[in-house]
């Protein structure tokens, strides 16, 4: 953190601002959230992807993964069992404050069909592609 402009004292530079209020609001306060989190996946054995940074992976006992994408304070949670993803969500209440929406209808813009019975999971644009065929015809 840094102290905001105007608000620095001579011979204090060094020193940083207590807050009494969240950090919501102020220019840091993104990278400071995201430093926390990504500091508490790596603390709980998950390694980001080297190509996407918000993309968060942990190799299981039975050889399968687990995912968690994160996508501004929004993440999205993939697992083969449901009890990891159950596992992980209660270990992300612990560190933060959460709210479950239920699984994910759509997530940037693509909608997300699923048949469970199968074990199936598509995605579609199809949202997009039409509000692009309107605009351009």
């Amino acid at each position: 953190m840094e102290q905001p402009d105007g608000f620095t004292q001579p011979g204090h530079e060094h020193l940083v601002c207590k807050l009494r209020k969240s950090l919501y609001g102020l220019k840091q306060s993104p990278r400071q959230w995201y430093k926390r989190f990504d500091s508490y996946m790596l603390q709980i054995d998950y390694k980001w992807c080297e190509y996407d940074y918000c993309v968060y992976a942990k190799s299981l006992d039975d050889g399968s993964f687990i995912f968690l994408l994160l996508c501004v304070d929004d993440m999205l949670i993939a697992a083969k069992n449901m009890h990891d993803v159950l596992g992980l969500k209660a270990l992300l209440s612990q560190e933060r404050d959460m709210k479950d929406l239920g699984a994910a209808i759509k997530i940037l813009g693509m909608e997300i069909h699923r048949d469970r019975g199968s074990r199936k999971l598509w995605l579609s644009q199809r949202g997009y592609v039409e509000k692009v065929l309107d605009r351009f015809g």
